[in-house]
């Protein structure tokens, strides 16, 4: 399912390249771009449709949520705004994908001495 990303940006030198390899790093294929300089000249109206890609083996085949992106994007000193629509133009339900907004929390293992174990906080 591909998703469009509109952003407010500040206009600055690099502000786009930034954007859009912010995207592309974080495991989300750039399908179209479109961006205008607003009326006064000071930001960028970008709109980004994308989707995310499968991972490839040995990772765990499974897409990064969309709704991780503007979380993501919203990092940058140049973004003013962010809002996250589906394919239907519609803005994303919060939290379908993967069911929850939060990263699930590494479990206890046994194992070997000498393992490497993570515990729950």
């Amino acid at each position: 399912m591909s998703f469009s990303l509109y952003v407010r940006l500040k206009k600055s030198e690099g502000s786009l390249v930034r954007l859009l390899g912010q995207i592309g790093r974080r495991g989300y294929d750039v399908l179209g771009v479109r961006a205008e300089l607003s009326a006064d000249h000071q930001a960028f109206d970008v709109v980004v449709d994308f989707e995310p890609f499968m991972p490839v083996p040995p990772a765990v085949q499974e897409a990064r949520p969309a709704e991780v992106l503007p979380r993501l994007v919203e990092k940058l000193l140049e973004v003013e705004k962010v809002e996250l629509r589906s394919s239907t133009g519609k803005p994303a339900p919060a939290g379908s994908g993967n069911g929850s907004d939060a990263a699930p929390k590494p479990k206890a293992s046994s194992g070997k001495p000498g393992d490497m174990r993570f515990l729950e906080d």
